[in-house]
């Protein structure tokens, strides 16, 4: 009997490999700079040492809090070789994006 393949494409499936990464390229900017705006913005609510402070859509609140975190180096070092044994490789795919450097034809 066969198999029926409901596969639906993905969004992007028109784009060639270069119109993704440059896609991937120019969506990448874009979070940047939106990420960048709230940082800058929370950055001048510390700076101004608010605590609480409601308007007219948003209230923000800035409080302190404390994380612990493990030291793996001072954990390494504490047990020497035998730090390998509670250590667990993970495999993941990293894609790193870079600005082509190339030279636009322009129209004379």
């Amino acid at each position: 009997m066969a198999k029926i393949n409901n596969t639906i494409p993905s969004r992007f499936h028109n784009l060639s490999d270069i119109a993704l990464a440059d896609e991937i390229g120019r969506v990448d900017a874009i979070v940047k700079a939106a990420e960048a705006e709230p940082k800058a913005l929370k950055d001048e609510f510390k700076a101004r040492g608010l605590t609480d402070v409601a308007g007219d859509a948003f209230t923000v609140t800035a409080t302190e809090q404390i994380a612990g975190r493990l030291d793996a180096k001072a954990v390494r070092e504490f047990l020497g070789p035998t730090y390998v044994r509670f250590e667990t490789a993970v495999v993941s795919t990293v894609i790193r994006i870079k600005a082509a450097n190339r030279t636009l034809a322009v129209a004379a």
